[in-house]
């Protein structure tokens, strides 16, 4: 506000808030002392600690430059959101990652209310210049403010997701504020009508409080949600957590993945400390597209479909993900928000990580590393793949690879072959339009096959072998033997 205005607004205020500021700080560097005498905090996680109070060490200078009107507004507010603010939720959130008796799903809903309240946050920053300038009718300034207000709506539709009851109880009083409220009156504006008397009546000072007022109240109830991490007085059920490197019926499933290859027992059960089996029901959304990537997600069994939303309001669909797949890992690796969204397409159960170890075991793990650059290598081969496919073979060419494709992983011990979800999406998936799918299937029954519901009965066990590739031969049991069909070409 101060910059925005060119110090006309706003100087008692930001020299006050130095003041302020300089106490927290003095207060957290004695804190971190004491962590370390007490050994409270790990090693590693100290030493963050130290790099961030460092980095505060810059803040007179960037102070002086503020005073002095030598440094634009979007400089400060990148030097704030992502060298201070940023990195300090990270640490937080790892800590409570690593702290004993905390339910990882619990942190991971404080994660998303932070995320949620820093955007808020972003918002009162980037919005001080259309307040000051009365440029809401500025295209650059709304696109800023409404994806602001997109990555809030996703923030908190996560954590009203993930949060146990005790979580929610707090929410409910802030949502339900004045502040709140009269906030969502003015983002319908800025959607509906951003020329509106309403918003040029709205004095900077009014605004800049009314949103401070419900970051204030956001804040009461953070330091409230720490005490809800961890399962005591939870009345919810919570995911299976693993323990002692324990997974059941899919023991083997997870030690052959491609990310885990190699480990040893004591480097799988550190990344997998704080991993869940969690069980989704068709239709659920497992993450929106601009959701911060704040969990990693293996499917152990079912489909999952990786979409995007079209200017027409349809979906594309890109991927249709199954057993042994991991979902937008390079999201997670590269802490980044999610350029896709995913949907449940039949009932799912899914290996669910929190990003922050994983990342911090990325830094220390060299073969996890590895591990998960081979992983991203290979999800992305085979995105170029489905491209070519999707170009280069004709309707019945990509039908007849996706019905081998199933018939291999279906265990090929008879003919039938049963489609694993709705017949839309398969024709999605293929990129053919339903009727498309529909008239290639009547020509399958014109050769001999069956179509009873959803289930294909081929006319014999090798009637698909000429539509393999080499996207299908790492998985076919009978490649390179005898019994190989294409082995005799």
């Amino acid at each position: 506000m101060f910059l925005c205005s060119k110090g006309e607004l706003f100087e008692q205020r930001i020299n006050d808030q130095f003041v302020d500021t300089d106490n927290i700080l003095n207060s957290f560097t004695k804190k971190i002392s004491a962590w370390k005498d007490t050994n409270q905090l790990q090693p590693a996680q100290l030493k963050k600690l130290k790099t961030l109070t460092s980095k505060c060490e810059e803040l007179p200078e960037l102070r002086n430059n503020i005073i002095a009107q030598k440094i634009s507004a979007s400089k400060v507010i990148d030097h704030y959101a992502h060298q201070l603010i940023g990195p300090i939720l990270q640490i937080m959130i790892e800590i409570a990652l690593y702290m004993k008796g905390h339910n990882p799903v619990f942190v991971s809903a404080y994660n998303a209310f932070l995320q949620w309240k820093e955007r808020i946050g972003l918002e009162r920053a980037i919005g001080a210049k259309g307040f000051v300038n009365h440029s809401f009718h500025n295209s650059e300034f709304l696109e800023r403010i409404l994806f602001l207000l997109s990555e809030q709506r996703n923030h908190r539709r996560t954590f009203m997701a993930l949060a146990n009851d005790a979580q929610l109880e707090l929410i409910k009083q802030v949502l339900k504020g004045k502040p709140s409220t009269q906030l969502k009156q003015l983002h319908s504006l800025f959607r509906a009508d951003p020329k509106s008397a309403k918003l040029y009546d709205l004095t900077p000072e009014n605004w800049f409080d009314l949103i401070s007022a419900k970051i204030d109240a956001l804040r009461t109830i953070e330091t409230k949600l720490v005490d809800t991490l961890s399962d005591e007085g939870a009345d919810i059920a919570t995911p299976k957590q693993i323990v002692n490197n324990s997974f059941g019926e899919y023991e083997n499933l997870i030690s052959s993945l491609q990310l885990f290859s190699g480990l040893s027992s004591e480097n799988l059960n550190s990344i997998l400390r704080y991993a869940q089996i969690r069980e989704f029901y068709k239709g659920k959304l497992l993450f929106l597209e601009g959701e911060q990537a704040n969990r990693l997600y293996i499917i152990l069994k079912g489909w999952v479909k990786i979409f995007k939303g079209t200017a027409a309001g349809d979906e594309a669909i890109l991927e249709m993900l199954s057993s042994g797949d991991s979902i937008m890992e390079s999201a997670v690796f590269l802490n980044s928000s999610f350029p896709v969204s995913a949907q449940v397409a039949e009932d799912t159960v899914l290996l669910s990580i929190p990003a922050p170890m994983l990342r911090e075991q990325i830094k220390n793990n060299n073969e996890f590393a590895l591990n998960l650059l081979a992983t991203m290598s290979q999800h992305s081969q085979g995105l170029i793949r489905q491209i070519e496919d999707a170009r280069l073979k004709s309707v019945d060419e990509r039908i007849g690879w996706f019905l081998l494709r199933l018939l291999i992983e279906q265990g090929n011990t008879s003919r039938n072959i049963e489609l694993p979800y709705d017949k839309s999406l398969i024709a999605s998936y293929l990129d053919m339009q339903r009727e498309t799918f529909s008239r290639s299937l009547k020509r399958l029954k014109a050769k001999n096959y069956k179509i009873e519901n959803n289930t294909i009965i081929i006319p014999h066990s090798l009637a698909l072998f000429k539509f393999c590739d080499s996207d299908i031969t790492h998985i076919c049991s009978l490649f390179d033997t005898p019994n190989c069909p294409n082995s005799h070409e």
